[in-house]
Formats: C-alpha cells, sequence, structure tokens
C-alpha cells in the first residue's frame, strides 16, 4: 500500500498538473490514478511547483472519493527524503525558468539590434543622397561662376585689344610725322654736304696723286734692294740645305740599320718564348686530359609565365641593383637585361641547389623549363623592383648573354633566394664578375 501511495505521489509530482485542464487516469486493477498536463513554458507562463503538487494531490484526493474500491494512500505527510526531492525539482524548474526568461531577452535584444542597425543603414543612405545633392549643386555652381569668370575676361581682353590698337594707331600717326620733317631737313642738309663734299674731294685727290707718284719711286728703289738681298740668302740657304740633307740621309741609313737588327733580336725572342709558351700549353692540356674533369657549365633555363595569375595585393616590395664585370673588372652593358620573379617550388629548387649554386654540369642539351609569376627589365641605372608582393619564398633570377669577346651563344644567370614577409621591403644587389 505505501509503495503505491509513493508512486501516485512521484507521478504527481513529476506530470506538473494543474486543477483544470489536465488528464486524468484511472487504473483500478493496480489501483492507481494518474493527472497529466503539458504547458509551453515559451509562450505561456507557468505556476509554481508548490501550487500545481497541491492542486494535483486536491484533484486524485477527489478521483479516489468517486472510486471506493481504490484506497487512498496516506500521503499528507511526505518524507523527508521525499521533500528533499521536492526542493530539487522545485530548484531546477526555476533554473529552466531563468534561461527560458534569458532567452527571450537576449532574442529581444537582437531584434531591437538589428532594427537600430537598419535604422543606423537608412540614415546613412540619406546622408549619402544628401551628399551627392550637395556636391552636385556645388559642382553646377562653380561651372556657373567659370563661366562667368570666363565671359568678363574675353570682355576684358577685348577691351584691351581695341586699347592697344587704338594706341598704335596714334603712334603710327606720330611716327609719320616725324618722319615727314625729318626728311625735309635731312634734304637740305644733304645739298651743304654734298657741295662741301665735292670741294674736299677735288683738294684730296691732287694731294694723293702727288703721294702716290713719291711712294711709286720709293717703293722701286726699296724692291730693286730686296732682289738683291734674297738672292744672296737664297744662294747661303741652299748650301745649308744640301748640308743638312747629306747628314740626314747618313743618319736615317744608320737608323734603318739599327731598327734591322733590333727586329731580328726582337724575333728570334718572340719565337723563343712562343716555344716556351707551347711547352707550357702541351703540358696543361695533358694534366687536364689526365684528370678528364670536364668544364662545368650552368644548366640553361626557358622561361615561360605561370599559370598563376599575379596579383599585386601583396604588403612587400623588392628592389634591386645588378653590376656585371668582365674579368678585367670593367662593366658590361645590360641596358633592358630581363629580371624573372619565379616562386619557389620543386623544379626551382632543384636547379638552384645543384646546377647554379655547385655549377653542376648539364647531364643533357635539354633546358629546364621555370614558370615565372612576373617578369621586368633593367632600367638605364641597372635597377629594377617588383610591387606588392605578398608574404612568400621567391626566387629572382636575371638572364643575360656572355659578350661576344668571351664566348658566344652562351647564358649567364645570377640567381638569389628571397624570403617575403608583411610590410618588408627588401633591397638586395647583385653582383658577378665572369
Amino acid at each position: 500500500m505505501l509503495k503505491k501511495a509513493l508512486l501516485l505521489f512521484t507521478m504527481i509530482l513529476l506530470t506538473g498538473c494543474v486543477e483544470r485542464g489536465y488528464e486524468l487516469t484511472v487504473n483500478n486493477q493496480t489501483n492507481t490514478v494518474t493527472a497529466i498536463k503539458s504547458v509551453d513554458i515559451r509562450t505561456k507562463p507557468t505556476t509554481t511547483t508548490k501550487a500545481d503538487i497541491e492542486k494535483m494531490s486536491t484533484a486524485v484526493h477527489k478521483e479516489q472519493k468517486k472510486h471506493p474500491q481504490t484506497k487512498q494512500p496516506i500521503v499528507d505527510k511526505p518524507s523527508k527524503k521525499q521533500n528533499e526531492k521536492l526542493k530539487k525539482e522545485l530548484a531546477d524548474k526555476q533554473k529552466i525558468e531563468e534561461t527560458n526568461k534569458k532567452n527571450e531577452d537576449l532574442k529581444k535584444a537582437k531584434e531591437a539590434q538589428v532594427l537600430q542597425e537598419k535604422q543606423a543603414h537608412e540614415a546613412k543612405k540619406k546622408l549619402e543622397t544628401a551628399k551627392r545633392k550637395a556636391e552636385q549643386e556645388r559642382k553646377e555652381l562653380e561651372e556657373k561662376l567659370a563661366t562667368e569668370k570666363e565671359a568678363k575676361r574675353l570682355t576684358a581682353e577685348k577691351e584691351r585689344a581695341l586699347l592697344k590698337e587704338k594706341a598704335l594707331a596714334e603712334k603710327e600717326e606720330a611716327k609719320r610725322k616725324a618722319e615727314a620733317l625729318q626728311k625735309i631737313k635731312a634734304t637740305k642738309e644733304k645739298e651743304v654736304m654734298e657741295k662741301k663734299l665735292a670741294e674736299e674731294k677735288a683738294l684730296r685727290e691732287a694731294k694723293e696723286k702727288e703721294a702716290k707718284l713719291a711712294l711709286e719711286r720709293k717703293i722701286a728703289k726699296e724692291k730693286q734692294a730686296h732682289l738683291l738681298k734674297e738672292k744672296k740668302e737664297k744662294a747661303l740657304l741652299e748650301q745649308k740645305l744640301a748640308k743638312e740633307k747629306q747628314l740626314s740621309e747618313e743618319k736615317r741609313v744608320a737608323t734603318l740599320k739599327q731598327q734591322e737588327a733590333e727586329k731580328k733580336a726582337e724575333k728570334l725572342r718572340l719565337e723563343k718564348e712562343a716555344q716556351i709558351r707551347a711547352q707550357k700549353e702541351e703540358e696543361v692540356r695533358k694534366k687536364a686530359l689526365a684528370k678528364k674533369k670536364p668544364l662545368a657549365t650552368t644548366e640553361s633555363l626557358t622561361f615561360k609565365p605561370s599559370s598563376q595569375t599575379y596579383q599585386k595585393f601583396g604588403t612587400s616590395e623588392i628592389h634591386g641593383h645588378v653590376v656585371y664585370l668582365t674579368p678585367a673588372g670593367q662593366e658590361i652593358n645590360l641596358q633592358n637585361t630581363k629580371i624573372y620573379l619565379v616562386p619557389k617550388n620543386t623544379k626551382t629548387d632543384y636547379w638552384y641547389n645543384n646546377y647554379y649554386l655547385k655549377n653542376k654540369e648539364a647531364s643533357s642539351l635539354s633546358k629546364t623549363v621555370v614558370h615565372y609569376m612576373n617578369a621586368t627589365h633593367l632600367n638605364l641605372e641597372k635597377n629594377f623592383a617588383f610591387y606588392g608582393l605578398a608574404p612568400g619564398i621567391y626566387y629572382v633570377i636575371i638572364e643575360s648573354n656572355y659578350p661576344s669577346s668571351i664566348a658566344k651563344n652562351k647564358k649567364v644567370y645570377i640567381a638569389k633566394k628571397i624570403n617575403v614577409e608583411k610590410y618588408k621591403k627588401i633591397m638586395t644587389v647583385f653582383s658577378k664578375k665572369l
């Protein structure tokens, strides 16, 4: 009987039924009465657990009185254990109610935030529209003012041109009048001057005629004396030249003999040096053949554009300067030499580590194909730059031809492995002596 009473009390606690709207179930075979009701706590406020229990107990007592064969259990005074269990269930239900209330508050706050953002967006949109309208009105006003200013400027220029033309006309008129007066005055002065000049000319011609006759007589005497003197000096000069010519010929013959002797000695010396050099070259060639080490040549490359699009969205830069020198230390002209930016990959690493750094001999005549992301040329100052680089590891490879005086149809490379980080400006100088 006690077990039945406890079972009935537990079912009443868990169902949370109320006096109205609950569902009662009676089972005479097991001597049980149940009450069930469900409430959505998200939409309807709930009563406290204590009130639910009291109403459920009242409903069960009433139902048991209707069925006398069902003995009513004594549940008026629950045990201590049942009280603790009841308190725990009350606390759990309060926690659920608090959680639901918090969720409801969060939902309302979120809706208020969405509404506030929408209002802010509409206000921003209206502000932008007002700004565009104000900007358009400002532009129209500026255009109107510019048009009026231009019209005023053209009117002022026309007025200045008219004043200038009037001033020029007045100046020309004054100039014509002055020229007419000057012409009359000059005509009178010319007549007086011509008369005076004619008299002076007659006197001058007479004086000149007398001076000319005296001068001709003097020149004739000086000419005769000069001819006699030239004949004597010519005879002495011919004698002196003959002696100098004889001495020069003797000196030239002696010099030729000395030069021939020096040429023979130089020829013998050169032949001896050539024999010694040939012997040394033969020894070097024999030693090289004995070692059997072929000349190391870096494998050449074939550059092709990469399928990866070069996007200038990075924050770093590479700036470089290139210097090529001949074996004698002279700079080689490298205008328009091409520079390639190659991303790090297995093929490029293999070429860089084995052929470039170690100068390993090419195993075949086929060229290594390298796909580059970007390419540029050296400027007149032998500088280059790459901008907008994303972080990563890149190879900068410079390809050029050997000077024809050193080697024909042969490529020479400078390569460098560069690690690019965010917000970095990398400066580097490439120098190579052939």
